[in-house]
């Protein structure tokens, strides 16, 4: 076998090795994560075929190539066993649905219908088609004498790019840090760039692009890293400890307050809440919260508010002291060193 036909069934890796095992890798799911994960593997490898027929059709020496063998209808009939009635291909509206999707189609009823036995069945049928047509076009473009190099690189490319941006979905549903959600919509942007180079056929700009997006996110990977470490059980109970007794001080600063006659809910009542009791039911309510976090993004968002509520709180609290002050009275309880949750790094 010529190199260049070894290479171009490197495209069809990804459908070949999914596909065959595609009921065992399912068997231990119950029956509808069965036919959603079939549904889904047929779906994607209609999406392979799609992608490898435009990827052909973006280069005019390619296509050339085909037609000068005389195998534009061979390659285009294949391409329509995968498209619905009226869809343009080679510049025609196919007419009638393909067969692989009717099945697929058909697939995806069932599953919506709560047929998932039926939608198994027309899955497997949609992803017997679909490996049957990719093969088709892989010998369509070895006997046209395609040089694939080019196809393949791309394809590796535009699967690099996808990759990277479902890796930016990932991080974002575990960050909560503004700036770490920045850094990630920077790198979706070098994506997005690198996507329109690829798609014009500019393939090294295209990888450049790919390479500092992937650079962003791995640094934000690190960084998020670093957070989760900091935020281990002993490390999130410290902070829930100084959390207690930072409510616990703003409880005696409000004792010094009354006893200094500052009206304190009225003062609490300027800042949103209600009263004395309100703010530390809030309060406590916050560390429960954090307390009971799930997930490291719901943990860190819980102590950045604790952490900032208590900085707001102290400084708010020094200024009405230092009022009164100013008034001639004194200013017990001065709370430095309130606003900082702990000797280490606050989330």
């Amino acid at each position: 076998m010529k190199a260049s036909k070894i290479a171009i069934l490197a495209i069809l890796v990804t459908v070949i090795v999914m596909a065959a095992p595609a009921s065992a890798y399912v068997m231990s799911q119950n029956i509808e994560t069965k036919a959603e994960r079939m549904v889904e593997i047929a779906d994607g490898a209609r999406e392979t075929v799609m992608d490898l027929v435009a990827l052909v059709e973006a280069n005019t020496t390619i296509k050339q190539l085909i037609l000068d063998a005389d195998l534009d209808e061979d390659f285009y009939g294949n391409v329509s066993l995968c498209v619905k009635d009226g869809t343009m291909v080679n510049g025609t509206a196919v007419t009638g649905d393909g067969e692989g999707w009717t099945y697929l189609d058909a697939a995806n009823t069932s599953l919506l219908a709560g047929d998932y036995e039926d939608a198994i069945d027309n899955a497997r049928e949609a992803l017997a088609i679909f490996r049957d047509v990719l093969r088709s076009i892989n010998d369509i473009l070895y006997d046209a004498g395609v040089e694939t190099g080019q196809i393949l690189e791309a394809q590796v490319l535009q699967e690099a790019i996808d990759r990277s941006m479902d890796r930016i979905e990932q991080l974002r549903a575990l960050l909560a840090d503004e700036e770490l959600l920045g850094n990630l919509t920077d790198a979706e942007a070098l994506l997005n760039e690198a996507q329109t180079l690829l798609d014009s056929g500019e393939i090294e700009d295209a990888k450049d692009a790919l390479i500092e997006a992937n650079s962003i996110i791995s640094d934000v990977c690190r960084q998020l890293k670093e957070i989760a470490q900091d935020l281990n059980p002993g490390r999130i109970e410290r902070y829930l400890g100084n959390a207690h007794r930072y409510k616990e001080k703003f409880r005696e600063r409000f004792g010094h307050a009354w006893d200094e006659e500052i009206d304190v809910d009225e003062f609490l009542k300027a800042l949103g809440y209600e009263n004395e009791e309100a703010f530390m039911a809030e309060f406590q309510g916050m560390i429960e919260k954090a307390q009971g976090a799930e997930d490291v993004k719901e943990a860190i968002q819980s102590l950045k508010e604790i952490g900032q509520m208590i900085r707001n709180m102290d400084s708010a609290l020094t200024q009405e002291f230092g009022r009164h002050r100013e008034q001639g009275q004194s200013m017990p309880g001065k709370g430095n060193g309130y606003g900082n949750m702990g000797s280490g790094n606050s989330p």
